[in-house]
């Protein structure tokens, strides 16, 4: 085919299926939400020809090309030549693979540009490839977002790494650590050479800072501080010692207030410390000798034009004490961007007898810049004019180097800072605010940048809102103790009313001192909400108990006694059955509503502390309720029942009073022999009811247990024995059914002893 032909119109002849399978196939080519296209392909001593055929709807809309503009166009007409020439040679890969292939590519298109998934599968006539079948999926939202997800990811660990962030991780349940591999680094270890268990991490604490740390450590984890900040030595893999501060606090605690997990960081405080070190041996020697070997000291006699350098200056040039500077060689020394303010401020000094004390950069004889402090200060002849200088040279560059990493981990913090999605901000006693990351300043409207310098009141929206804020702030401030505050409302910028939960603790403001409040809230808005559903239906849930326990059961009753009363009057048998059903169903109806009694008192004692209970007192109480109440069943105690405590709540009596209920309700005999026994052993105790009745089938005893399971097709509600495994499951015991012999069934309910 050549660049002039086209493809013929497309003929009932192009599909070898039936016209009704072949409207099949149309429909779903129309309606795919994948762009679908079909190329023609013809094979030239040139190579291959493709040209479009068609597209499906969703082609047309994804790439914002018609059907007329595509029809009969090749690669390169359609999408020029450099992308035309990559999307026919994935053409040709199909074409001479015979095979469908697969593979991802970016096209500019008139809708915008578009990254595609496509599927390219050859259609093979009579031994050679005719078409090409193509479907493209669209993941362009996809991939934007999985590279902005990797994005947040790579800029958090690069925060990590940029500010060589120790991870830690502490399971307080098992006494088991996890760290990251800047923990292990930090220690001059791999990951994969520490042991994740609180013991190992003692054991490379040093022994003369590990009581201090133990005895910090216990006060945070008993709640006595806010958090865990110690400062220790640890052992390297060198087995040299390396100053740590580790800063850590519990994020999680049971129900009971103990911790279960805490978290935090280790930093590398070891260069700053022996800094601190060196400082103190430096002072301790310029308080005795008036002199420090880290600062040099130059002369300039201006009458003779001579300089002179002391031992140390010409250390930090890494320049030999035997070779000679000459006054304008001085000057040469300094970095090219600041010989301008060096030579300035000698000039002020020479002409106006003005001292200096300025920061500039050094380059040394071997070609490395340093940071050098240059302190200057005139003398004087008898006449008052400017002779010579005195100064002091000091080397900065550590400083220097440590305040440059410094700032840039503080930008790598704030950024973190910011990704916080909870409100973090600082307020001084003004009401100023010195901090705001993104979540607060979005409650407001604003940027991080517009509230950052203003008041509160210029910020907030709602007065009140300010004036409630701005009295816990500065309480705060004044008291020097943290303040957690439950539950506070605050209006956005949007008009809406958020529920926060916030914590406020006393800060000093590290560039001024000044006293101010570091807070932190979390939007608790929807919990709260959800709470407060719970609790209506809570409300509703004791209203029903008390429908169901009183109103309902009372009305039972009145029905049992008026019926047994007219049973004695009616004329004859038959009308007393009936009556006699009645009264039964009555009775069978009480039972129920004794059962949701016990299952609303369990739902309403979801969390409830478990306690010595007396088992004899329970399980007797239940079995004489059982003779009383059934006149129909026997119950025989096989031996004394132990007098043992075991572990539950008041609740117990449901469990038997429904295994009871069950033997005899379920019965099919005309007298119900149920028999109870027990068993104890050191941790536990059996209790075992059996019974005469059918049994239960094997395939049906792991369901019996389940909500709304009934047996024997009952006309009970099939939750007494799921209320029954719900008790148990509660008090950690266990609960199954066994076949009993000759007939019937064998209840065995183990629970745990509570001495």
């Amino acid at each position: 085919m050549t660049d002039r032909q086209r493809p013929a119109p497309e003929s009932e002849s192009d599909l070898a299926v039936g016209d009704e399978e072949r409207g099949v196939y149309e429909t779903i080519f129309c309606e795919m939400e994948d762009a679908v296209f079909l190329i023609d392909v013809e094979a030239g001593d040139a190579g291959y020809d493709f040209r479009f055929r068609r597209t499906n709807a969703s082609h047309q809309r994804l790439t914002g090309i018609s059907l007329e503009e595509i029809r009969g166009k090749t690669p390169r007409e359609l999408l020029g030549e450099e992308q035309g020439a990559a999307v026919a040679e994935n053409y040709r890969r199909c074409v001479e693979a015979r095979e469908t292939i697969e593979y991802e590519e970016a096209l500019a298109l008139p809708e915008g540009r578009r990254e595609w998934q496509t599927r390219l599968s050859p259609v093979v006539d009579e031994g050679s490839v005719t078409r090409i079948v193509g479907v493209a999926r669209d993941v362009t939202e996809q991939r934007e977002r999985e590279r902005t997800v990797q994005r947040i990811k790579d800029r958090l660990e690069l925060a990590v790494e940029g500010a060589n962030l120790g991870v830690w991780d502490w399971d307080v349940t098992t006494d088991e650590v996890e760290f990251n591999d800047q923990w292990a680094e930090m220690l001059g270890h791999s990951l994969d050479e520490i042991e994740p268990h609180l013991d190992a991490w003692e054991r490379r604490v040093h022994p003369d800072d590990l009581p201090a740390v133990e005895d910090a450590l216990s006060a945070h984890v008993d709640g006595e501080t806010e958090y865990y900040d110690a400062e220790h030595r640890m052992r390297t893999a060198s087995g040299e010692w390396k100053w740590i501060r580790d800063i850590g606090k519990v994020v999680e605690r049971d129900e009971d207030g103990g911790p279960v997990r805490a978290v935090g960081i280790h930093l590398d405080v070891d260069e700053q410390k022996r800094r601190e070190e060196e400082l103190r041996r430096t002072r301790r020697l310029i308080e005795r000798t008036q002199e420090s070997a880290s600062i040099g000291w130059w002369e300039v006699d201006l009458v003779d034009e001579s300089l002179t350098w002391s031992d140390e200056v010409y250390r930090i040039h890494e320049l030999p004490t035997t070779e000679s500077v000459e006054l304008e060689d001085g000057i040469q020394f300094y970095h090219p961007d600041d010989r301008d303010a060096i030579e300035s401020a000698f000039e002020r000094l020479r002409t106006e007898g003005e001292s200096y004390d300025l920061e500039l950069r050094i380059v040394t004889t071997t070609g490395e810049t340093r940071w050098v402090r240059a302190i200057g200060d005139p003398r004087f002849g008898e006449d008052g004019a400017v002779t010579g200088a005195l100064g002091l040279f000091q080397d900065i560059t550590e400083r220097r180097e440590y305040e440059a990493a410094l700032e840039s981990t503080r930008e790598e913090l704030r950024q973190i800072i910011d990704l916080v999605p909870d409100l973090v901000f600082v307020k001084n006693r003004e009401g100023e605010y010195l901090l705001a990351n993104e979540a607060t300043a979005a409650a407001y409207g604003k940027t991080p940048e517009e509230v950052e310098g203003k008041t509160e009141a210029e910020i907030i929206p709602d007065v009140e809102d300010s004036e409630a804020f701005r009295q816990d702030d500065l309480e705060v401030i004044e008291s020097g103790e943290p303040k957690a505050v439950g539950e506070e409302t605050l209006t956005t910028a949007d008009g809406e009313t958020r529920i926060l939960q916030t914590t406020k603790i006393p800060y000093e403001a590290p560039d001024t001192g000044e006293d101010a409040v570091l807070g932190y809230a979390r939007d608790v808005t929807e919990l709260k909400e959800y709470e407060r559903t719970l609790e209506e239906q809570r409300d509703n849930l004791k209203l029903l108990n008390q429908v169901v326990r009183h109103d309902i059961r009372n009305q039972l009753m009145v029905v049992e006694s008026y019926t047994e009363f007219l049973e004695e009057s009616l004329p004859d048998e038959q009308s007393r059955t009936y009556a006699r059903t009645v009264i039964g169903a009555a009775r069978q109806a009480a039972d129920i509503t004794e059962t949701a009694r016990d299952v609303t008192d369990v739902l309403l004692q979801v969390g409830a502390d478990q306690e010595p209970v007396d088992l004899r007192t329970e399980l007797t109480e239940q079995i004489e309720q059982i003779r009383s109440d059934k006149d129909r069943a026997t119950v025989t105690v096989d031996e004394t029942i132990p007098d043992v405590t075991v572990l539950a709540d008041d609740l117990l009596e449901a469990a038997f009073r429904n295994l009871l209920t069950n033997a005899v309700v379920h019965n099919d005999k005309d007298v119900a022999e149920i028999t109870v026994s027990t068993s104890v052993s050191d941790e536990t105790v059996r209790v075992s009811i059996a019974d005469n009745g059918p049994g239960i089938a094997d395939d049906h005893k792991a369901q019996i247990f389940q909500e709304g399971e009934k047996g024997l097709e009952s006309g009970g509600t099939g939750i007494g024995l799921y209320l029954v495994k719900t008790l148990v499951d509660r008090y950690g015991g266990d609960v199954w059914v066994e076949d009993n012999e000759p007939t019937g069934s064998v209840f065995t309910v183990e629970l745990r002893r509570a001495d």
